[in-house]
């Protein structure tokens, strides 16, 4: 099966302290009401990996001290079959003017392109006592001060 992924945007990081997603004209109808939110979660095309080799990476070892190999559907490797990167940002300003969302930080490098975004519903997109391998413990949370179980 194929299907097809529309760009609705890119991500523009044109210094060290300003990211946003700029969109295509056409897309910006759908950003309507995103401004109620918080947060909310950006996929986009790691167009990077988007080759033969870094799509037949099955196995990897995650980026973070003591960390055993693993599949990447166990782990966030950027070389994966269907290279889409996921990340949840805080939005900090909308230009209407310039179809952008301002947002705090995100994992993809300038130009990436963006295939969605969704907002951030804490009623089903938090999990209370998440389980994760022991290496993931002490990664450093962005949004919450809560320690993972042990």
């Amino acid at each position: 099966m194929t299907f097809r992924a529309l760009t609705v945007g890119y991500i523009r990081k044109p210094d060290a302290e300003t990211i946003f997603i700029d969109f295509e004209e056409k897309f910006w109808p759908g950003v309507l009401q995103v401004d109620k939110f918080s947060h909310i979660i950006v996929l986009w095309w790691i167009h990077e990996r988007d080759n033969d080799e870094s799509r037949a990476n099955l196995r990897d070892y995650p980026p973070t001290e003591g960390a055993e190999l693993s599949g990447v559907f166990a782990s966030r490797s950027p070389s994966r079959p269907t290279p889409v990167g996921l990340t949840t940002v805080k939005i900090e300003q909308i230009d209407e003017d310039m179809k952008r969302i301002y947002i705090d930080q995100i994992d993809a490098i300038d130009g990436s392109p963006v295939i969605d975004i969704k907002p951030y519903m804490p009623f089903s997109d938090k999990v209370d006592d998440a389980r994760v391998p022991q290496w993931f413990v002490n990664n450093v949370s962005r949004y919450t001060d809560k320690p993972l179980p042990d």
